[in-house]
């Protein structure tokens, strides 16, 4: 979906493509725009839906993004039937949420609706993933120097715990001069015969470069050919500055694992966010926080492990 198809499409309907525990937990919310939708080249309407001060010229969407109205009702129409009723508001769809969510996840950002896990932000997603991922002593996770925060302290924090080794490239000097070829031959030299992940950020935060994921995919593609099956290399993507910017399918960008947040570019709820992984990589990552949903099922008998989804394995429990 192109993005203004996308900013119509939120118009038109409450929860598609919002990803959110709340948003999606019943019936629609009843919206006065909901009968009126945005015209193409309405931007004057469309700019109504946000609450933003007009005092500034509002470029922050790379941060965090203002709820729009169809988003803001959500969360007050789901919060405050919380507040009523609690607990039976909870039991009533704990046991479909997680599913109907990644259903919507996967229709909007493709692949598998049970490859999707559920998580706060993309730094959460992070985590998670490079925390759970199975190394073992002396294996190698290749990152580059243009890596958020989240991504090199994921990493510093995972190789402190554990004997993984965490090594850093430029796939580029100059921002301005990048290449499709010069960041393959950059990504070939780097990698080793102990590299077994390789990290990477879509969009740089710091730069704006934005990456060849797919190219770089079929570089480590080529080289997986020539390695035996428990020493291929997982290629993982903070896609976060890409996601509801670029119309990709996520499963074929070519990446293992691509993690997200979805309160920045696609104006998702504050504090939701995605992780995708392809049956390989989710077959090489244990869980770290234990889930709910189908997961609170098995604990109370009625269905066992090995019945519940690979993302609401990984999708982190509690309450949100």
């Amino acid at each position: 979906m192109l993005r203004r198809q996308f900013l119509n499409a939120l118009g038109l309907t409450v929860g598609t493509g919002l990803l959110t525990r709340s948003a999606l937990l019943g019936a629609a919310t009843e919206l006065d725009i909901t009968n009126n939708p945005i015209q193409p080249g309405d931007w004057n309407t469309l700019r109504d839906m946000f609450p933003l001060t007009r005092k500034y010229i509002q470029l922050s969407t790379f941060l965090l993004a203002s709820h729009p109205k169809p988003v803001s009702d959500a969360i007050e129409k789901h919060r405050r039937a919380l507040d009523e009723n609690p607990s039976d508001y909870w039991h009533h769809h704990f046991q479909t949420i997680d599913a109907e969510i990644s259903k919507s996840a996967a229709e909007y950002m493709g692949g598998k609706a049970e490859n999707i896990a559920l998580t706060d932000s993309t730094t959460m997603g992070l985590g998670l993933v490079y925390s759970g991922l199975k190394l073992q002593d002396g294996d190698e996770v290749l990152q580059t120097v243009h890596d958020h925060y989240s991504t090199d302290m994921s990493l510093a924090h995972r190789a402190n715990r554990s004997g993984a080794k965490v090594r850093r490239i430029a796939l580029y000097e100059n921002p301005a001069q990048v290449s499709v070829a010069d960041v393959q031959k950059r990504l070939r030299m780097a990698i080793t015969s102990d590299t077994r992940v390789v990290a990477a950020t879509w969009v740089h935060s710091s730069t704006g470069v934005k990456l060849p994921i797919r190219a770089m995919a079929d570089t480590i593609t080529q080289l997986n050919k020539q390695r035996k099956a428990n020493q291929q290399i997982l290629f993982c993507v903070d896609g976060v500055h890409g996601f509801g910017i670029e119309n990709q399918d996520v499963s074929q960008l070519g990446c293992d694992f691509f993690v997200a947040g979805t309160h920045k570019w696609i104006f998702g709820p504050r504090g939701t966010g995605v992780v995708w992984g392809n049956d390989r990589a989710w077959a090489q990552s244990e869980p770290v926080i234990p889930s709910f949903s189908a997961s609170y099922e098995v604990w109370l008998g009625g269905m066992t492990q090995d019945q519940v989804p690979l993302g609401e394995h990984m999708t982190p429990g509690g309450f949100h």
